[in-house]
């Protein structure tokens, strides 16, 4: 391993991404339109309209980024905005984060993450009388990282709302997680394989410590096709099956369906998503 330990949300990261997806290979039900642009002088603006239920929701994202600083505004179909603007590098290994939700100012948050050769800590503090403070901390050893993290709400004498606690091993070619969650109630055992290049399997054990039948497994398969399309299957023990096929359509243009079903009652309507992804 690298001096630089992985935050503690990269605990796992390889196996959310197979089955729910990351950059690419999202499963979502929902029929979403998503148009990127960015101007000659570097702001990047996103339009997003989605389909939810009988919902229609829409975004407007900008992004800009001067020296070490980035800054991001969206306006929603709601009327809200969300800012926030990250100042990098600080001093060596720090950088910070502001953010919230215009009109309420009591949603605005400071993060702070820095970087020590062996030791890596991210902390969100919300900017009021008594805020809820978010501590996370990872260290590591070699190919194994570990560490957890932690809520304290001010408002309730610095008790401790929520915490988890991570280790992962990695390794080129596949990674091995066990997380401790839900305060201690939830138990998950994950993992995730390059087959090759062109194929990846894992899967994940999730099961309650106070409760004997509450146990799901759900397991993954991705497969890059030769025309450069993406195909993905997840299935659990629940009977709740899921497909993805994901398509370039042509340079920077986009299309994935995907669909779920109830293999245990096939009378219940499948849900079905269409993303379109146009980049200009």
């Amino acid at each position: 391993m690298s001096a630089k330990i992985p935050a503690f949300t990269e605990i796992g990261k390889a196996t959310r991404e197979l089955l729910l997806g990351g950059k690419e290979g999202v499963f979502q039900y929902n029929q979403v339109v998503s148009i990127s642009s960015k101007t000659v002088d570097g702001v990047e603006f996103t339009a997003t309209t989605a389909k939810r239920d009988d919902k229609v929701e829409t975004a407007l994202k900008a992004g800009y980024k001067y020296k070490n600083i980035q800054t991001n505004v969206t306006f929603n179909h709601l009327g809200k905005v969300v800012a926030s603007a990250t100042v990098s590098d600080i001093a060596p290994g720090l950088s910070a984060t502001i953010l919230g939700t215009l009109p309420d100012v009591h949603t605005a948050k400071l993060g702070i993450d820095y970087t020590l050769p062996h030791l890596t800590l991210k902390s969100t503090v919300g900017l009021t009388a008594a805020p809820a403070v978010d501590i996370s901390a990872t260290s590591g050893y070699n190919d194994v990282v570990f560490g957890g993290l932690a809520t304290f709400d001010t408002a309730k004498n610095n008790s401790l709302t929520k915490w988890t606690l991570g280790v992962g091993y990695t390794r080129l070619d596949y990674q091995v997680a066990a997380l401790l969650a839900d305060q201690g109630e939830t138990l998950k055992v994950q993992y995730a394989h390059n087959v090759d290049p062109t194929q990846s399997v894992g899967g994940e054990v999730s099961k309650s410590l106070h409760k004997d039948d509450a146990t799901l497994i759900t397991l993954g398969y991705l497969k890059r096709l030769q025309n450069g399309s993406l195909a993905k299957v997840r299935l659990d023990n629940t009977g709740i099956a899921s497909f993805l096929y994901e398509q370039e359509l042509q340079p920077k243009t986009k299309l994935a369906l995907a669909s779920q079903f109830d293999a245990t009652n096939l009378e219940k309507a499948p849900k079905i998503g269409i993303a379109l992804d146009i980049k200009n």
